[in-house]
């Protein structure tokens, strides 16, 4: 492989690395290679594991192009090969030492990959908290490698950051919060036990405890979003509120809006999904099943316990509930005649 490359690079250098050593850090091949260009030198090798046989190496791209044919026949040839040959031709093969033991990991199995994501883990913890993350118990706290967290927000232990997820400045991510592949915008509040995925949170937002933000959902600048929530595919308004026991699928809602304890959209019908949109300043009362598609109008007032089929106008107050009835003496009648009846069988 290598000398396929350097047959289309006869002015480069090359650098080879172990692809079972993930914990190599950058600056390790970038200073073999500085040394390589300083001395001249035709092959520049670092030790990495095992002694003649593991190697971060630099090689200057004529040479193997011209030497690498020879040993194309051996299947076992290494780097070790190519040094000998190139030093029987007289050319220049320096040795700059050995990467640092934990660079020096192998990765062959799920015990060696538990070894080096945890290494991987507590890098990127350090490289966080000098950018100015607070981590309140680091070693509680998982972050991806490619996650991303602002100056000035606050870690509590035991969340799980995944994925390229991006959290800004000044956040504060409480206890056993689960993020996958989101994007959180500066000065948000997540409390705990909640879920984000595939997601977006703008800024000043607050969001859990005990929510689930699902895959296509964007909760807008200012809104909160409370105990026992999911939302999915739905775009929430600035400064709207959605506090208690709520599903919100595929649905809009504009500014300032409140959701009551209890609001359902049935956006599923058996065959598509629907959609539900809810006009800004819209007053939504708990116990609420809105039957999508649908739409309730700006400043509309939906009374509690209502099952919503139709449109409802801006300005209008809907109910879509039965009338309540009541039967006097019900409990006391209904306790003589169970008195009167034999008892069942045994």
């Amino acid at each position: 492989a290598v000398g396929r490359l350097a047959g289309g690079l006869p002015e480069a250098d090359i650098v080879i690395l172990p692809a079972d050593r993930p914990l190599l850090e950058p600056a390790t091949p970038k200073k073999l290679l500085s040394g390589h260009r300083r001395r001249g030198s035709a092959l520049s090798l670092m030790s990495c594991g095992r002694p003649g046989r593991d190697f971060v190496a630099a090689v200057r791209a004529e040479d193997a192009a011209r030497l690498l044919p020879a040993l194309a026949r051996r299947r076992d040839a290494g780097l070790s090969d190519l040094a000998a040959l190139m030093t029987g031709r007289g050319l220049m093969v320096t040795e700059s030492g050995s990467v640092k033991p934990e660079e020096a990991l192998g990765v062959r199995s799920p015990g060696d990959m538990a070894r080096a994501a945890a290494l991987l883990l507590s890098r990127k913890r350090a490289a966080l908290s000098e950018g100015g993350v607070l981590f309140l118990d680091p070693q509680s706290a998982w972050v991806d490698w490619e996650a991303a967290i602002g100056e000035g927000t606050v870690v509590y232990p035991f969340t799980v950051i995944e994925g390229r997820s991006r959290i800004g400045r000044r956040c504060r991510i409480h206890p056993h919060v689960h993020i996958l592949r989101s994007r959180i915008s500066d000065d948000v509040t997540v409390l705990g036990l909640t879920v984000l995925e595939d997601c977006r949170v703008e800024a000043g937002a607050q969001v859990g405890p005990f929510t689930r933000l699902r895959p296509g959902t964007l909760v807008r600048k200012g809104s909160k979003v409370g105990n026992f929530v999911e939302m999915k595919n739905t775009v929430f308004g600035p400064r709207s509120k959605a506090m208690h026991l709520s599903y919100l699928g595929d649905s809009r809602v504009e500014t300032g809006v409140n959701i009551g304890a209890g609001t359902i959209t049935c956006n599923y019908d058996g065959v598509r999904k629907n959609r539900t949109h809810i006009g800004a300043g819209a007053f939504i009362g708990s116990g609420t099943e809105l039957v999508a598609p649908v739409k309730v109008g700006r400043k509309a007032y939906v009374a509690a316990g209502s099952t919503i089929t139709r449109d409802v106008a801006p300005g209008s107050l809907a109910v879509a509930r039965a009338r309540q009835s009541e039967k006097p003496g019900w409990v006391v009648q209904r306790a003589k005649r169970l008195r009167g009846r034999k008892p069942a069988p045994k």
